[in-house]
C-alpha cells in the first residue's frame, strides 16, 4: 500500500477518535445537565413543600388564637352578658341552669379572611359548665379548624354541712400520704378522689349513739373514687363510684357534686372581708402587738388593712422567736378581721397569734422556708375563736401551705381554713388540731410523725364562710365572682 493510502487511513482514524471523544463529552454533559435538572426540581419541590407547611402552620396558629379569642369572649359573656350569666347560675322562666345550653357564632372576617368561631355552652348543673369554641378559617383553598374546650364553674354559696375536710374542685383530690389523721363529728368529702396511700391511717369517727342508714357522721364521700393503698381507712362507710358500703345514704354512690362555697373577699359590699377590716380599723377595734424573744414590745398598731410589704415588715420587726399578736381592743367589739392585699409568708422562726380572721388576696405560707436572712427557725400559727357570730380562721384566695418548718410545737386553729386553690400540709412533727373545718379546691397531707385532728364545728365554718352571722336578707353573693378553669383541652 502506497503512502497516500496510509496517510488517508491514518487521517480517518484520527477523525474517528476525535469524534469519539466529542461524543463522550456530550454524553457526560447531558448526564450532568440531567442531574442538575433533577436537583433543581427536588429543591423547587422541597421549597414549595416547606412554603406550604409554613403557610399551614401560620394558618393553624392563627385559627388557634382565634379559638382562644372565642374562649375569652365566652368567659366575658358569662360574666357580663345577662342573657348568659343569669342562665349560667339561675333558673328563670326562659331557662333552667341545671341543663342550660346555648351557642353563638362570631364572624371574624375582619381579623382573618373567611374565618369565624362558634361558642357553645352546656351546663351539667347550676354554675357548672363545659364550654367550647370551634374556630374555622379558609385560606388558599385550605380549611383549618381548632377546638378549645374548658370545664369551668362558679362556686356555690351552699354551706358545707358535716364535712370538716372538704375538697371542692371537680379534679381536686384529697390525698393522705404517710399520714395519720383523725376526723371527729363529721365526714370527708371530695368532688373527685380520696386517696389514702403509703402506710397512712385515716380514722373518721362516728360519735352518734344510734347509727342509721341516713347517718351523716363517720363517712367518706368521693364524687369519683376512694382509693386505699398500703394504708388503713377506718370509717362507717365509703360512698363513691368504686365503693358503696351499706350505710351510705341513698343516692350517694357517688354523691352529688357540691362545689366550694364562695367567700366574699373584696367586693364593694359591706360584708366583704376587706370592707370588714376597713370598718374595724376605722372603729379602732384592731390591736396588733409585736414582741421579741425577750417579751419586749417592739411594735404596736391599731391597723387592720395591710399591704403584703407592710405585713412583712411587722413580722420582720419581731425577729427570731418573736410573736405577732392580732387581736381586738378589750373595750370594744370582739370583731377583728385582718386583711392583707397580697401574699403572706411566715418564716425565720416567727410566731403569729390570731384572735379572729387573717385573710389574704394572695397565698399564705407558714414555715416553707427555714431562714429569713441570718435568722433561722421553725414557725407557728395559732388561731382563736373570739366569740359566736365572729369569723375566725385563715383564708386565702390562692394557696395555703404549712411547710416542713411550720411548727415544732403544738398548732391549734379554732376557725375555718379556706384555700381558693390548694391546701398543703407537709410533715408536721407536733400535734396539729383544727376545730372548725377545712375547705379547699385540693387538699394534700404528708405527716409521718403525729396524727392530725379535725373537729367539725358547723357554727365556726358558717361564720367563716359568711364573714360572721348570716346577714339579714342573705345578701351574701350566691356565687363566687371568679370563674374557675378546671380543665383545658385542645382538639385539632
Amino acid at each position: 500500500m502506497d503512502n497516500r493510502w496510509k496517510s488517508k487511513i491514518k487521517y480517518l482514524a484520527e477523525i474517528f477518535k476525535d469524534q469519539q471523544q466529542k461524543g463522550s463529552v456530550i454524553i457526560i454533559a447531558m448526564g450532568a445537565l440531567f442531574v442538575l435538572l433533577l436537583l433543581g426540581s427536588y429543591f423547587l419541590s422541597f421549597a414549595s413543600t416547606e412554603y406550604r407547611i409554613s403557610r399551614s402552620q401560620i394558618q393553624s396558629l392563627q385559627t388557634y388564637y382565634l379559638a382562644e379569642a372565642g374562649i375569652n369572649e365566652t368567659v366575658w359573656r358569662l360574666k357580663n352578658d345577662t342573657s348568659w350569666s343569669t342562665c349560667f347560675t339561675s333558673s328563670t322562666a326562659s331557662c333552667n341552669c341545671i341543663n342550660w345550653a346555648t351557642s353563638s357564632y362570631r364572624n371574624a372576617g375582619s381579623l382573618l379572611p373567611n374565618a369565624g368561631y362558634i361558642m357553645s355552652v352546656k351546663n351539667s348543673g347550676c354554675g357548672n359548665s363545659e364550654f367550647s369554641v370551634q374556630a374555622t378559617s379558609t385560606s388558599e383553598n385550605k380549611f383549618n379548624q381548632r377546638v378549645v374546650k374548658i370545664k369551668a364553674y362558679k362556686a356555690l354559696a351552699d354551706i358545707i354541712k358535716d364535712s370538716p375536710i372538704f375538697s371542692g374542685s371537680a379534679s381536686g383530690d384529697i390525698n393522705f400520704t404517710l399520714s395519720g389523721i383523725n376526723v371527729y363529728n363529721g365526714n370527708i368529702f371530695s368532688n373527685h378522689d380520696v386517696n389514702v396511700s403509703l402506710f397512712s391511717t385515716v380514722n373518721v369517727y362516728d360519735n352518734q349513739s344510734t347509727p342509721t342508714t341516713t347517718n351523716q357522721e363517720g363517712l367518706v364521700f368521693a364524687n369519683n373514687n376512694v382509693n386505699v393503698s398500703w394504708s388503713t381507712l377506718n370509717a362507717s362507710s365509703s360512698c363513691a363510684e368504686n365503693i358503696c358500703d351499706s350505710r351510705c345514704p341513698s343516692g350517694s354512690c357517688p354523691p352529688i357534686g357540691n362545689f366550694m362555697p364562695s367567700i366574699d373577699f373584696d367586693s364593694a359590699t359591706a360584708y366583704s372581708y376587706k370592707n370588714k377590716a376597713i370598718a374595724a380599723q376605722s372603729q379602732g377595734q384592731c390591736n396588733v402587738v409585736g414582741k421579741n424573744l425577750n417579751g419586749s414590745t417592739v411594735t404596736s398598731t391599731s391597723r387592720c388593712l395591710y399591704s403584703s410589704t407592710e405585713f412583712d415588715n411587722l413580722l420582720k420587726v419581731v425577729g427570731y422567736n418573736g410573736t405577732l399578736t392580732l387581736s381586738y381592743k378589750t373595750n370594744g367589739s370582739a370583731t377583728s378581721t385582718y386583711y392583707v392585699t397580697g401574699p403572706i409568708e411566715i418564716k425565720g422562726g416567727r410566731k403569729v397569734k390570731i384572735y379572729g380572721a387573717l385573710v389574704a388576696d394572695g397565698s399564705i405560707s407558714i414555715g416553707e422556708n427555714n431562714c429569713w436572712g441570718s435568722q433561722c427557725g421553725s414557725d407557728q400559727i395559732t388561731v382563736y375563736d373570739p366569740a359566736r357570730g365572729v369569723p375566725s380562721g385563715i383564708l386565702s384566695k390562692s394557696k395555703i401551705t404549712f411547710g416542713i418548718y411550720s411548727s415544732y410545737s403544738d398548732t391549734n386553729i379554732a376557725g375555718l381554713i379556706y384555700a381558693g386553690d390548694e391546701l398543703s400540709l407537709i410533715s408536721l412533727p407536733e400535734n396539729f388540731t383544727v376545730t372548725g373545718g377545712v375547705i379547699a379546691n385540693r387538699f394534700s397531707l404528708i405527716s409521718v410523725l403525729q396524727p392530725l385532728n379535725f373537729y367539725y364545728d358547723e357554727d365556726i365554718v358558717n361564720e367563716g364562710i359568711w364573714g360572721g352571722s348570716v346577714p339579714s336578707g342573705g345578701v351574701h353573693p350566691a356565687f363566687s365572682p371568679v370563674i374557675t378553669i378546671d380543665h383545658w383541652e385542645e382538639v385539632y
